[in-house]
């Protein structure tokens, strides 16, 4: 057998002679989706989750492979289950002697391969544990990336827009690779700027089909974030469904966080409310309908929506829950129709000078939100799981900041958007178009609200990372089936 850390475990447990283990991790290191995941090729199958889950893993266990239940308390699980079964205590610390755990639970699964050939003589404290992973990750880096061929792949965009009708759920995809590729070669700039014309065939688009998407039927799929609920009403009324909403998600960084998800069934493209600022847009999710401009953004008021809209559609109160940040996954057996709300990622992005900033961001937040072992758990409940946004993101550059008199009667609806103006009268709104004509080909106007459509915001910065506009990268969002 290898030296591999998984490999390892593997043998050590398959030395017990048991097929069901229970085990007690503190460390909550067999819990990781890729450790389960990997432990999987050598015959052992890992749950954790109700006893419901439980029994059904139990009664269709493969007689020849070995399976896991973990719990924090080895008195947690079904009575018969407890008799063919041996009882232990699995710690991290057992392969690792003389590093600080806690910084090594949850890293990469090759380095931890590396560590466990480095044996220490001494105790290292976190820090010094810290230097030396990092010496691994540097050791271990590739050479450094091939710069991207981006007229080529400009060229295959243009090739997908050439089409009588156009799949924009795939040209989504292929910008979404795109950005990641760019990212990593420092050339999303002139990514961006290179796709100015793949967005300007888009807000063409959003010109003659945005009403028509607003009123579409939801019941294949929803084409917009009005119509996720009016979908999920319809096609899983009866059964237990998780609507995970991670605000400011663009499909780029979907791309990075399902590496970490089991696998999706579906993975759906859908649009955002326009002008892709919070209030309107996961408004439109959880009312279910056309946002209303009188609304306070917030959980209060999203979870009001999200129970009315259940009730009306004839659940009981008792099976509704609501979550915002604060994640509670206990007493599940009676809840039906879970919302989450993740709101970090959003906060991450607006701290992003740049996408090379929201990359590294976003790879810190999908360990630190553990979304994987959430959705992972509320598989195991027996949720069928969608994951989606309010609205995507774009590296933007300012324009220029506001004057004095520009700022007049204006007010933000709630968002941190610096690509969207609301004016509370008409003469202040057509004052600023009229001084301002050098805008025309930038903006969309509705009502008295004016949003861009390109990447420029209403800043002085260089470069920054926001929302609020009508941008592709913004608008374009993933509805994913899990």
């Amino acid at each position: 057998m290898a030296k591999g850390i998984i490999q390892h475990i593997a043998r050590d447990l398959k030395e017990y002679g048991a097929k069901v283990i229970l085990i007690r991790n503190s460390d909550r290191f067999l819990y990781r989706e890729d450790v389960i995941h990997t432990i999987k090729t050598y015959g052992i199958h890992v749950v954790h989750g109700s006893k419901i889950s439980q029994r059904i893993a139990f009664e269709l266990k493969d007689p020849e492979d070995i399976l896991i239940l973990l719990s924090q308390n080895n008195s947690d699980y079904l009575e018969d289950i407890i008799v063919k079964s041996i009882a232990i205590d699995f710690e991290l610390s057992s392969y690792y002697s003389g590093y600080h755990i806690p910084s090594i639970k949850d890293v990469n699964l090759k380095i931890l391969d590396v560590l466990l050939d480095k044996d220490q003589i001494v105790s290292l404290n976190r820090r010094r544990t810290l230097e030396v992973i990092e010496k691994i990750k540097e050791a271990a880096l590739p050479e450094k990336e091939t710069q991207m061929d981006i007229p080529a792949f400009i060229k295959t965009l243009n090739t997908q827009l050439d089409n009588a009708i156009i799949d924009w759920a795939k040209v989504c995809k292929t910008i979404s690779k795109g950005v990641i590729k760019a990212i990593k070669t420092s050339q999303v700039e002139e990514l961006i700027l290179e796709m100015s014309e793949v967005n300007n065939a888009f807000q063409k688009n959003i010109e003659s089909t945005y009403q028509q998407t607003k009123n579409s039927s939801a019941v294949k799929k929803p084409k917009i974030v009005s119509k996720v609920l009016d979908y999920l009403s319809f096609n899983y009324l009866n059964e237990k469904i998780a609507l995970i909403v991670i605000d400011g998600l663009a499909y780029w960084q979907y791309d990075i966080l399902k590496e970490k998800l089991p696998l999706a069934e579906t993975e759906d493209v859908i649009y955002s409310w326009l002008p892709s600022i919070t209030q309107l847009s996961r408004q439109a999710i959880f009312r279910g309908d056309t946002p209303k401009k009188e609304y306070y953004q917030g959980p209060v008021s999203e979870e009001r929506l999200w129970r009315n809209y259940w009730i009306e559609n004839g659940n009981n109160e008792f099976e509704i829950r609501y979550n915002h940040e604060k994640i509670d996954l206990s007493n599940l057996d009676r809840i039906t129709k879970f919302a989450i709300v993740f709101k970090d990622l959003d906060d991450k992005m607006h701290s992003s000078t740049d996408y090379k900033d929201l990359l590294a961001l976003t790879e810190n937040w999908i360990e630190r939100s553990d979304i994987a072992n959430i959705v992972r758990t509320l598989k195991e409940e027996g949720f069928t799981i969608f994951i989606t946004t309010d609205h995507g993101n774009i590296q933007a550059k300012g324009w220029r900041g506001l004057k004095g008199r520009e700022k007049l009667g204006t007010h933000k609806s709630g968002s941190r958007s610096t690509r969207h103006l609301e004016y509370s009268t008409e003469w202040l709104f057509e004052e600023f178009l009229e001084n301002n004509p050098e805008l025309i080909d930038s903006i969309v106007t509705e009502s008295q609200s004016i949003y861009l459509n390109d990447n420029l915001s209403f800043s002085r910065e260089e470069s920054l990372v926001t929302h609020g506009g009508a941008h592709i990268l913004e608008v374009l969002i993933p509805f994913i089936k899990i």
